[in-house]
């Protein structure tokens, strides 16, 4: 699903250029002939490669100063120079937090967000100032995105006006999430042997409970390994983990592997016999999504983003967060399953996948929401 194109756009993006979401969203626009700026706060270090096709920015922002509200004054005042040097037709926000905020406070109009998670089911609550700038970010922008209804929910709920509120998820490049097997090559360099894999890709940081997946792990059969990632990881976050599975005798079935670059992510879902996201809280749950095109069964956290995923396709899938007897469980079964219901399931969660999560298809939405929000600016000038 593709329409002509009018001409390019140029977009500005404010978010976490290390973030893969937010390379991935600008290297779709830049598939697409539009041209790309991602604006970041000069305080965050940059660690992943830069597209050459899109030109990352920093701002001033958020310097401490005894004078209230100086802070944010300077902030304005940087993104708004670096806005018009840029002269952007679309200004969007990847997640509300700061990015948000930055949004607000640099006077484009009008300009969209993207709520991912936290920013909207957990930060609101930490204090009165959080929930008072997460409500000047999502009521001031005309267009608010979700990839969940849970998350556009829970956006309304912080700020955002019902009638400027959209569903639309991040998508999956279903032709690259595809079911099939995983190189032997992959799994001979992992170490992986003919083990049966349990594949548990979110990063290593208390919010995704990764201890309660080793804990899990350690009922589980011997002929199981568990492959886990260095993404978004601490050392002694990583100590920690590699220590719970030494304590439960299960550190020789362990493998945490470095980084996985992008092309191969989806043979990393290939290795797994069932894939395991477990964290406190979510909102537009990828893993989830990426597994069921993988044509792979997930045991996730029973949380609304998730059930709206697996609540028909696999009930018995969901568990409580925290609960590590309960998540060995699902797993087992699923492990057990016969071939035949494991093929049902798994074409119809591809099915789901495809119809309600296609990359091409949401990021058409963007694309035409983004030429809505241009012509508006114009109007405005």
């Amino acid at each position: 699903m593709t329409e002509p194109r009018p001409g390019p756009l140029c977009i500005a993006l404010i978010g976490d250029p290390n973030s893969v979401h937010v390379r991935r969203w600008a290297a779709y626009f830049a598939d697409r002939g539009h041209r790309l700026h991602i604006l970041t706060p000069d305080t965050d270090p940059i660690t992943a490669p830069v597209d050459p096709r899109f030109e990352v920015h920093t701002f001033r922002a958020w310097r401490r100063s005894r004078i209230r509200g100086r802070s944010m004054v300077e902030t304005s005042r940087s993104l708004t120079r670096a806005l018009a040097a840029i002269r952007p037709d679309v200004l969007h926000s990847h997640s509300v937090g700061r990015y948000g905020l930055a949004a607000w406070l640099s006077r484009f109009r009008p300009y969209a967000v993207t709520v991912w998670g936290t920013d909207v089911l957990i930060t609101p609550g930490l204090s009165r100032r959080q929930r008072i700038q997460t409500w000047l970010a999502l009521h001031g922008a005309a267009l608010v995105t979700g990839g969940s209804d849970h998350l556009v929910k829970a956006a309304i709920a912080a700020g955002a006006r019902p009638d400027r509120t959209q569903y639309l998820h991040f998508g999956v490049d279903t032709d690259r999430f595809s079911p099939g097997d995983a190189p032997a090559e992959m799994r001979q360099r992992l170490g992986l042997g003919n083990a049966r894999i349990v594949l548990s890709p979110r990063g290593i940081a208390p919010v995704y409970r990764q201890g309660v997946v080793v804990e899990a792990f350690a009922a589980l059969p011997p002929d199981t390994l568990l492959l886990m990632t260095r993404q978004s990881v601490r050392e002694e976050e990583l100590a920690a983990i590699m220590a719970k599975a030494e304590l439960l005798g299960v550190a020789d079935r362990l493998r945490i592997v470095p980084g996985v670059a992008e092309s191969e992510v989806p043979d990393l879902y290939r290795l797994a016999d069932v894939v395991v996201s477990v964290p406190a809280s979510d909102g537009g749950p990828n893993t989830v999504v990426e597994s069921l095109a993988c044509g792979r069964p997930i045991v996730a956290s029973d949380l609304a983003p998730n059930r709206e995923w697996l609540a028909d396709l696999d009930p018995a899938a969901l568990v409580a967060v925290g609960d590590a007897a309960a998540t060995a469980a699902a797993i087992a079964a699923i492990l057990n399953r016969p071939a035949a219901e494991r093929a049902e399931r798994a074409a119809r969660g591809r099915a789901a996948v495809c119809d309600r999560a296609d990359r091409v298809v949401s990021m058409a939405r963007m694309e035409a929401l983004y030429r809505d929000l241009a012509s508006r600016r114009k109007g405005t000038r």
